[in-house]
């Protein structure tokens, strides 16, 4: 379920996600009846069972029947998973469309709220891993290693540093070769550094499978530099800026250290 909202006394409307039809509206009608067929069942987080029924060319549909498929428990048990778990599905909202079977992006959703639900760890890392794999099923992935541009590799710019930062570009779409980043800059583009660490660390949060994260480890600092990196990425791409990022955003030098991010440790 991506949006529910009441309807009068009883009922609601909801819009809700699924694989074969994209988005779908819904009314569901006296669901707050305790003696209704869809009491207990339209929660967030769930994977449900619904049918409707649409009538003429009306984009609100009637719930007829629900049931419950998947109840993930342990997400509404921590802040930090529900907090986890809502910016999935705040997101799913931002990306999907009413009548566009995506397949892909309704897998990835439910994938992500199956691995909070059964994480033993803190879901900084996994929710990153969540975001850049989003950024690349919408064919928006950054380049971590090699130069957005022209493929080439791309080094550090200080590669004897404590801490070896790489030229990026959000607005170019990644990590840049010095070449490059200096056309870009002279191009009035956009271009800083960022840590070659935190570009390693997220391109393994993009190639491993989502449960893999929450058993990696990583230092909390680092999972939480990767998702603010991620989270940052992602709100300049898709031109919005969802409620669950807005913390972060308001950070001040948010470049220089990890800000809080709701759903981080």
């Amino acid at each position: 379920m991506l949006r529910r909202t009441p309807f009068g006394e009883t009922s609601l409307v909801v819009h809700v996600l699924t694989p074969n039809h994209g988005r779908v509206e819904l009314m569901a009608k006296g669901a707050h009846r305790p003696r209704s067929r869809f009491f207990g069942v339209l929660d967030w987080f769930d994977t449900l069972e619904l049918s409707w029924v649409r009538r003429g060319d009306s984009e609100l549909g009637t719930l007829r029947e629900g049931e419950l498929h998947i109840r993930r428990r342990q997400l509404t048990r921590s802040l930090r998973s529900y907090r986890a778990a809502q910016t999935v599905v705040e997101l799913a909202d931002l990306v999907t469309r009413a009548g566009f079977s995506d397949r892909e992006q309704f897998a990835l959703a439910e994938g992500a709220l199956d691995a909070l639900d059964r994480a033993q760890g803190p879901p900084s890392a996994l929710l990153a891993g969540f975001e850049l794999k989003l950024l690349e099923q919408l064919g928006l992935a950054p380049a971590l290693v090699t130069c957005a541009t022209c493929g080439a590799p791309a080094a550090a710019v200080d590669p004897g540093s404590v801490e070896p930062r790489a030229p990026f570009s959000t607005a170019v779409g990644g990590r840049l070769c010095p070449i490059h980043a200096n056309e870009a800059h002279a191009s009035g583009l956009r271009v800083g550094t960022l840590p070659v660490s935190i570009l390693e660390s997220a391109q393994l949060a993009l190639s491993a499978p989502l449960e893999e994260l929450d058993r990696a480890g990583w230092p909390t600092d680092r999972s939480i530099r990767v998702l603010d990196f991620a989270g940052r990425f992602l709100d300049h791409h898709l031109e919005a800026r969802p409620k669950s990022h807005a913390r972060f955003l308001a950070a001040p030098d948010r470049n220089r250290r990890p800000a809080s991010r709701p759903d981080a440790p």
